[in-house]
């Protein structure tokens, strides 16, 4: 087989798994398949300058829009640089395709530049699909799962190819994964819902709705926007399951933030069924503990088990915080317009903005990172959520999390995409470790150490890429911001911030 046979059969098989979209960080080793899919028919090139940011876009591109997309490196490290997202990916059970470029497999062990063992380089994380080369015949492709990341990799020797025609995608499809759920019955008195696609989320509100008991729903569940289910959504989230006493719990969608959530690790007794997408219980325990696929979800019955549960509601006073950073999130939520969408970043703004949320304006769709819940990648993979989206997109997230991606808005002159807003709350540091009780105990040198504290500012990295820049402390800035690109700067109030902490977490007494 010729170079150029090689590289055709590689974009065939891109077009057999159904991508139409593929996110490139050329190089070298790769030009002959960078070149060739510019010359491609039917498919969207995006191109970045490294291969952090180009995978988790990619991922924002499939949590988005349901469809496989492929991410092409060159080789050597640079492969490498896709272990983070591929992971997110394999925890949200996101069809990620890794096509990597090599060397020929005789330099591999040799410790020659850009030559290492890229064949199976993520492990449990991406299922293999092959290690081509000119020798190999690939046309004997398999089957594989269409909700995990795929690697392959292919072998280019020099001389490099790089007039190699492309090949037309438009006809690509995206092969359906046969997993089957039998109808099932559910006793359940209490739900938890959490990262659900909009799709999903419209699946499971009438379910929910005949079942008629309470939930506890993060802004990513998406059913917040559902009128029928308003009366059952119970607000106060952490404060608010202080106070249930399930039997049997109902989890919908993705694991929840929730501390209660972990806390239920050494307690058998409660039963807790998960209907998701990713087939992961999210405990480590087995003993009642079932997992059952989406596709169970259709037909389900249930029925609720009296008033066993014995959740309260609490509304958090955030008039009273107004600068604390919960209360800095309510009014970000306040201003976010029907239509949007909103990605929310790990660590504290997520379950800040799960306290804040009381109700969805229409439209609003919410994304965020909740397979391995890690801090990077976050810029990229919301502004792969935006990529097509024709309404406002905001991001919420942290100093820490918006420092680990600060090459992500290479991207944005791509996009032609006026209404992206990136909101910072920059509280010095990761102040999620002094919630940490274990660490509070520590000498102040190494909590500085293990927060990452600092005093830096984001309007240099607002200039960097030509964006526009806001600091406020008024949150009428907020409102009719200007149809272009913007980092807003929020600085909380610490003393605020501290104070709200300490009143939301007092000890819940129930009433006699």
């Amino acid at each position: 087989m010729t170079q150029a046979q090689l590289i055709q059969q590689t974009l065939s098989t891109l077009v057999h798994f159904g991508v139409r979209e593929v996110c490139v960080a050329a190089g070298a080793r790769n030009a002959p398949l960078v070149a060739s899919l510019l010359a491609s028919q039917g498919l969207k090139v995006w191109n970045f300058f490294e291969e952090r940011s180009a995978a988790f876009f990619a991922l924002g591109r499939i949590m988005a829009d349901r469809q496989p997309v492929a991410v092409v490196t060159t080789s050597g490290t640079a492969a490498a640089e896709l272990l983070p997202a591929v992971i997110e990916a394999h925890y949200q059970a996101l069809p990620l395709f890794l096509l990597t470029a090599d060397r020929p497999k005789s330099y591999r062990g040799s410790g020659a530049p850009q030559a290492i063992e890229q064949h199976g380089l993520f492990g449990v994380y991406a299922q293999t699909l092959g290690d081509w080369d000119a020798t190999d015949d690939p046309l004997a492709m398999y089957e594989t799962r269409n909700d995990r990341p795929r690697h392959l990799n292919v072998c280019l020797d020099e001389p490099l190819d790089t007039n190699v025609p492309g090949v037309d995608f438009s006809g690509a499809r995206v092969p359906q994964t046969a997993v089957t759920g039998s109808p099932c019955s559910l006793q359940c008195d209490l739900v938890l819902a959490s990262g659900m696609h909009p799709v999903d989320a419209a699946e499971a509100a009438p379910l929910l709705a005949k079942l008629g008991i309470p939930i506890i729903a993060e802004a990513t569940s998406n059913l917040h926007g559902f009128r029928d289910l308003l009366p059952l959504l119970i607000p106060g989230g952490e404060r608010a399951l202080q106070s249930a006493r399930p039997a049997h719990v109902l989890r919908l969608g993705a694991v929840p933030s929730w501390r209660w959530w972990r806390d239920l690790e050494p307690q058998p007794k409660i039963h807790v069924t998960s209907i998701t997408r990713t087939g992961f219980s999210g405990l480590a325990r087995t003993e009642n503990v079932t997992t059952l696929p989406w596709e169970s979800l259709h037909g389900a019955q249930g029925s609720k088990r009296g008033d066993s549960c014995g959740i309260l509601k609490f509304e958090p006073d955030l008039e009273k915080f107004a600068d604390s950073e919960p209360g800095w999130v309510r009014k970000i939520a306040d201003v976010i317009p029907a239509g949007s969408r909103v990605f929310l970043g790990n660590s504290l703004p997520i379950r800040e903005f799960n306290l804040a949320l009381q109700t969805s304006k229409p439209g609003v769709k919410f994304f965020a990172n909740r397979g391995a819940n890690g801090i990077d990648g976050l810029v990229s993979t919301f502004l792969g959520t935006s990529a097509v989206h024709q309404g406002e997109c905001w991001l919420i997230l942290g100093d820490l999390s918006a420092l680990y991606d600060l090459a992500a808005p290479w991207i944005i002159a791509q996009m032609d995409h006026p209404k992206l807003r990136i909101v910072v709350i920059n509280n010095g540091g990761g102040k999620i470790f002094s919630r940490v009780a274990s660490m509070r105990a520590l000498p102040d040198a190494a909590r500085s150490v293990i927060e990452n504290r600092h005093s830096m500012g984001f309007e240099p990295w607002a200039q960097l890429w030509g964006m526009e820049y806001l600091q406020t402390d008024d949150a009428l800035d907020l409102e009719d911001l200007l149809p272009m690109p913007i980092i807003i700067e929020i600085r909380p109030d610490p003393l605020q911030t501290e104070a709200f902490w300490k009143d939301w977490q007092r000890p819940v007494i129930r009433p006699r």
